[in-house]
């Protein structure tokens, strides 16, 4: 038994990986040019309390020197207009927004006012953990030409300890095989929300997110309402250098924990077939992995981690090109992936930055 829950956690490994592989390489190569100055606004909701932040929004205002910035701040966030002061360029507009309502998303209450303020030919959502290089900002402008948005992928690098090495070896793990893997099969009905483009005349035509404020998912109400209006979602292989502080093991399981039950939500509005290849693509094999530990073979088990790093290292160095593989806390992250499932389907009230939501739907939720 042992030996084919082996052959199938490989054979699953190697699947994902070939259908993102061949996926990215139906992509249009990517431009060698920087973009335009003024072409791109990059918007992002700020909220202080991670102690990176200053780093991350200057790298951003350093590698993208010639575009416009607005970062929307709470007009109570203290710490977030001290920091902004501090850094901000001529290129930045600070705008200080009002408390968020009761049952709307905090995110995209922001985004809704920059949306209006965009005079650039391209608009892009970013959030404030995550930097865009030049290269991404291309590769992202040129699909947002020929589609609704244009999506990227994310890479976290950790900070050394073990709750952001779980956390970012959770994403690197994942983040290729479910967005680019799974576009392989299916047309893109959802989108990471860390970093994407669209056109600015495509802002009106989703009314400027205001008929996704009541959205908790702001990622997947986009894309359903993108879908809805007849849009197209491009899933990019550029990606995106993400890096948030990890407090501590209990920050790490709350982060997971939203994150598992927006997924939950998610899935809840796929059919039923497109639910079942989800799971067995990416939920089963980790349930696989569990399974071979208990069974103690370890013969077995070793062949299939070595097999596991060399996949997952080259899938590093092709889409990251950087090395961000720890063996050890890539194993303990995925083993520990079904914990974080029967969690979230467990407990429906979430952590978000400063905010408990308890949540009944991705439009049924309310502060705690």
């Amino acid at each position: 038994m042992i030996y084919c829950l082996a052959l199938v956690y490989v054979t699953s490994l190697a699947l994902r990986a070939w259908l993102a592989i061949r996926y990215a390489s139906s992509l249009p190569e990517s431009p060698r040019e920087a973009p335009l100055s003024n072409s791109l606004t990059i918007a992002q909701a700020i909220l202080s309390g991670d102690p990176l932040l200053e780093s991350r929004l200057a790298e951003n205002l350093s590698a993208l020197a010639g575009q416009k910035f607005l970062w929307l701040i709470d007009e109570d966030d203290a710490e977030a207009r001290r920091i902004a002061n501090t850094i901000k360029t001529a290129s930045v507009e600070v705008i200080l927004c009002p408390p968020c309502p009761d049952a709307t998303n905090p995110k995209l209450w922001k985004l809704e006012r920059a949306s209006h303020l965009t005079q650039t030919p391209f608009f892009c959502v970013l959030d404030d953990d995550t930097t865009l290089s030049v290269e991404s900002a291309a590769a992202l402008i040129a699909a947002a030409e020929k589609s609704t948005v244009a999506a990227g992928i994310p890479c976290y690098q950790d900070s050394g300890d073990v709750a952001s090495g779980l956390l970012a070896q959770f994403v690197n793990n994942n983040s290729v095989f479910t967005y680019l893997g799974t576009s392989c099969l299916l047309d893109p009905f959802t989108l990471n929300g860390m970093g994407y483009v669209m056109k600015r005349e495509e802002l009106a035509r989703i009314d400027h997110f205001k008929s996704i404020l009541n959205e908790l998912t702001d990622d997947l109400a986009l894309a359903t309402l993108v879908l809805k209006l007849g849009g197209t979602i491009h899933q990019s292989k550029a990606p995106l250098r993400v890096r948030t502080g990890v407090k501590n093991l209990r920050h790490y399981m709350q982060l997971m924990h939203r994150w598992y039950v927006f997924t939950l939500l998610l899935l809840k509005r796929q059919s039923t077939p497109v639910q079942i290849l989800i799971f067995a693509l990416h939920g089963l094999p980790p349930m696989i992995l569990v399974a071979l530990c208990v069974l103690h073979d370890l013969s077995a088990l070793g062949a299939v981690l070595l097999l596991r790093f060399f996949i997952i290292r080259s899938m590093h160095a092709r889409f990251f090109g950087i090395r961000l593989h720890r063996p050890f806390l890539s194993v303990l992250s995925e083993l520990m992936q079904p914990v974080h499932l029967a969690h979230a389907l467990a407990v429906r009230t979430i952590c978000w930055r400063k905010r408990r939501y308890r949540v009944r739907d991705t439009s049924d939720f309310h502060e705690a």
